[in-house]
C-alpha cells in the first residue's frame, strides 16, 4: 500500500515537471514569434501573440522579454501611455530592476524610465507596509552627533530606508542607513562632521531597495545647527546671580546654560548675599559639560584683630621694659646722691652727674608710660574688632573705652 502510494506521488511530481516544461517551451515558443514580428514591424500581430500571455504563468526572464516587445509594439500602435503600462509589468517582473531598457531604442527606455518611477514608488504600498515619522534629536552644539529614527509597520525584506543629509556648511550629500534596533524603530547617527557651527541642515527620508530610491522623499526636515562649539550647563541660577566666564560677564538662558568655545575656562558665580563659587573645566567641541556651583559665604577675616591684639602686647612689653628701668635709674639716683667722698661729708657726685641720671629716669618713664598708654588704647581697638562679627553679621555687644589719670579700659554690655 504503501510503495504504491510512493508511486503515485514521484508520478505526479513528474506528471507537474512535465507540464511546466511543456509550459516553459510553448511560452517560450510565443515569445520567439512576437519577436520576429517585431523586429518585422508586425506590431499590431505581435500585440496580439503576447496578448496570450496575460493568462499563463510566465517565468521572468520571458516575461521581461515579453513585456518589452509589448512595450516597443505599443509605441507605435498606441503611444506613449500603454507603452508605458506594459514596462511597467516587465519592471515587475524584472524584481524592480529600473535599467531592464538599457540595452533597447531611446523611446522604449523613457517610457520603461517612467513606468519603472510609477510602479516602483508603489512598491511599498503594495507590501502594505506604513512608514512613520523622520524624528531627529536636534544637537544643543555644533559637532554633536545626530540621532535619527523612523518607524515601518509590516517592514518588507527588500525595504531600506536613509536619511538624507545635505548641509549649507559643506558641499554634496550622503546617506545614513536607518538600522533596526533592538528597542524597535529604525535608527542612524549623523556623523558630527557634519554639525558645522550655524549650518542648516536638510535631511530626508528616503524608502529604497536593493536598486535604489522607491520614488521622491516621504518627509523633508530642515534643522539649524547652533553656532556654539560647547555649552557649561550651570543647572538653575538663583535669581540675581552674576556669571562670569574667564572673568567676562555672561547671560545664562532659561535652562542655565553657558555656551562656550572649546578649550580651557574658569567659570564662576556670585550671588546677590556676597557668596561665591568658581571652577574650571575643559571643554571638547560638540560637549555639554554639566557643572554644579555651590556659592558659599566668604569665610570671616580675623587679621586686623590679630594685628590689632599683637601691637598691643609689643606696645605694652615695651612699656614695661622702660618703666622698669626708670626705676632702676631712681635706685642709682639715690645711690649717687647718697655717696660721700672718703673721710668727708662731701658728696662723690656732682650735680650735673645727677641731673644726667634723672633727665634719663624721667625719658624712660614717660616714654614708658606713653607706650602703655598706647598698648591700652590699641588693646580696646583689638577687643572690638574681636567682638564685632563679620560677614554681615550682628551684634549687641556696645563698648565705651575709658581714659582717666588712673586707669585705661573699657567698658560696656555684651
Amino acid at each position: 500500500m504503501i510503495g504504491r502510494s510512493i508511486a503515485g506521488v514521484a508520478l505526479a511530481l513528474a506528471t507537474l515537471a512535465l507540464t511546466s516544461e511543456a509550459r516553459a517551451q510553448d511560452a517560450a515558443s510565443i515569445v520567439a514569434k512576437a519577436r520576429d514580428q517585431v523586429d518585422n514591424g508586425n506590431y499590431a500581430d505581435a500585440l496580439k501573440t503576447l496578448s496570450v500571455l496575460r493568462s499563463k504563468n510566465v517565468p521572468p526572464q520571458l516575461a521581461v522579454e515579453a513585456g518589452l516587445l509589448e512595450t516597443t509594439a505599443l509605441l507605435v500602435a498606441q503611444g506613449q501611455d500603454a507603452a508605458a503600462s506594459a514596462c511597467g509589468r516587465a519592471v515587475v517582473a524584472a524584481g524592480y530592476d529600473p535599467d531592464i531598457a538599457r540595452d533597447l531604442s531611446p523611446k522604449v527606455r523613457d517610457a520603461c524610465r517612467a513606468a519603472s518611477k510609477k510602479v516602483r514608488g508603489e512598491r511599498v504600498s503594495a507590501a502594505k507596509a506604513t512608514i512613520g515619522k523622520l524624528e531627529i534629536a536636534e544637537p544643543e552644539v555644533a559637532y554633536q552627533p545626530v540621532r535619527l529614527s523612523t518607524t515601518v509597520d509590516k517592514k518588507p525584506s527588500f525595504l531600506r530606508m536613509v536619511a538624507r543629509v545635505e548641509s549649507s556648511g559643506l558641499e554634496g550629500a550622503f546617506d545614513v542607513p536607518l538600522i533596526p534596533s533592538d528597542e524597535g524603530p529604525l535608527l542612524g547617527t549623523l556623523d558630527p562632521s557634519w554639525i558645522r557651527p550655524s549650518a542648516s541642515l536638510t535631511i530626508k527620508l528616503v524608502a529604497q531597495d536593493k536598486f535604489g530610491d522607491l520614488g521622491d522623499a516621504l518627509e523633508t526636515r530642515t534643522v539649524k545647527v547652533p553656532a556654539a562649539e560647547a555649552i557649561v550647563a550651570l543647572g538653575e541660577v538663583p535669581k540675581g546671580a552674576k556669571v562670569t566666564l574667564d572673568g567676562d560677564p555672561v547671560t545664562p538662558d532659561d535652562k542655565g546654560r553657558v555656551a562656550a568655545p572649546a578649550g580651557k575656562h574658569e567659570i564662576a558665580m556670585t550671588l546677590a548675599s556676597g557668596a561665591y563659587a568658581e571652577a574650571d573645566i575643559e571643554l571638547s567641541r560638540g560637549v555639554v559639560a554639566r557643572l554644579a556651583l555651590a556659592p558659599q559665604q566668604p569665610s570671616p577675616s580675623r587679621v586686623l584683630p590679630w594685628v590689632a591684639t599683637g601691637t598691643a602686647f609689643a606696645l605694652g612689653v615695651a612699656g614695661g621694659v622702660l618703666l622698669i628701668n626708670s626705676e632702676a635709674r631712681r635706685s642709682e639716683l639715690e645711690d649717687a646722691a647718697a655717696e660721700r667722698e672718703p673721710g668727708t661729708d662731701l658728696p662723690a657726685n656732682d650735680y650735673a652727674t645727677l641731673q644726667d641720671i634723672d633727665d634719663e629716669r624721667k625719658l624712660f618713664q614717660y616714654v614708658g608710660i606713653g607706650l602703655l598708654s598706647g598698648a591700652g588704647a590699641v588693646a580696646i581697638t583689638a577687643t572690638v574688632l574681636w567682638l564685632v562679627p563679620t560677614g554681615g553679621g550682628s551684634s549687641s555687644a556696645a563698648l565705651e573705652p575709658i581714659f582717666t589719670p588712673g586707669m585705661i579700659g573699657v567698658r560696656g554690655r555684651f
